[in-house]
């Protein structure tokens, strides 16, 4: 019997429709999230109508990490229990991503982040932080500095974006699928877990350090009710142009970059160690575009030399 070409093309929009489906993801309900994620460090506090989430551990001179685009304050769990054996470190979740969820006025500028610090700063009574980002929160952490010098004893750029976009041959699915527009609506509810993993893959130089319940993690914050609106709307928020900031920073800098960076090229670092008077740079082999998750013991060894070195007063 013969099959009509008819029949062929229903049959196959019906699957095409059955895979679809099986991708769908629906919203998890943030105290659901708040029960699994929160610890005994976590903190909330409301700052413009925003429920900001953080940790804050150890005690002695700040240490604010401010983490990536899709990331969370999970990201800095390499390096949050030695720190805060000689610093208080604070950990957030950016608005838009983690517990902390979106932003209802729908802003997610650098001036936007960059102005949240420092309200975040004011309501808990600290003058003074080492400031560290990565990624998006490097960006932040950088025009932070420039804008407001005085807040800033120390500087850490973990593959800062800012220079260059991400490249856009190897930028990850998600991130192309919020910048399309046929595609971007159906990101807010096709978000299976294998696509997660398969972004997490892209940003670290050797993906077998990449831990399943990393990619669970990533994958039940992403799902935050409210989450993948906020993804779609930073992914498509158009930053005005910062990089002269980079001059008009005056605290010491360390950046660290790693050189299997799909993301960001490490070709950046360069730029970034020019463009910061006096700034150092630690380049490590095999590490992608968050080495503190994936050489963490390398990096943090970098970093508490940094923050031991004295102060230098500047002309």
């Amino acid at each position: 019997m013969r099959v009509k070409p008819k029949s062929i093309a229903i049959a196959a929009a019906l699957a095409l429709l059955v895979a679809f489906a099986f991708m769908i993801r629906a919203d998890i309900p943030a105290e659901e999230l708040k029960a699994r994620y929160t610890t005994f460090s976590s903190r909330f506090v409301n700052i413009a109508g925003v429920e900001l989430h953080y940790r804050d551990e150890g005690q002695g001179m700040p240490i604010i990490l401010l983490h990536g685009t899709a990331a969370s304050l999970q990201t800095w769990d390499g390096w949050s229990a030695e720190l805060s054996k000689q610093h208080r470190v604070l950990r957030l979740d950016l608005p838009g991503f983690g517990l902390t969820g979106p932003n209802p006025s729908g802003s997610y500028s650098i001036d936007y982040y960059r102005d949240l610090l420092l309200q975040f700063m004011d309501s808990l009574g600290i003058e003074q932080a080492h400031i560290g980002g990565s990624s998006l929160g490097g960006q932040i952490a950088y025009e932070f500095a420039a804008t407001y010098p005085k807040r800033v004893q120390k500087l850490i750029l973990v593959s800062p974006t800012g220079v260059t976009n991400a490249n856009d041959k190897n930028i990850t699915l998600p991130f192309r699928m919020a910048q399309t527009p046929l595609l971007r609506h159906s990101l807010k509810y096709v978000t299976p877990r294998f696509i997660v993993a398969q972004s997490l893959r892209e940003v670290y130089g050797d993906d077998t350090k990449l831990k399943s319940e990393t990619i669970s993690l990533s994958h039940d914050l992403l799902l935050r009710e409210g989450n993948r609106n906020a993804f779609i709307d930073r992914l498509n928020t158009v930053d005005s142009d910062n990089l002269h900031k980079l001059a008009q920073v005056q605290a010491p800098t360390l950046i660290l970059w790693g050189e299997a960076d799909a993301w960001v090229s490490p070709t950046d670092a360069r730029r970034f160690q020019q463009g910061i008077r006096g700034a150092q740079l630690k380049l490590y082999a095999g590490a992608g575009h968050i080495p503190m998750e994936e050489q963490p013991q390398e990096t943090l060894k970098d970093v508490l030399s940094f923050l031991s070195q004295g102060v230098a007063l500047r002309d």
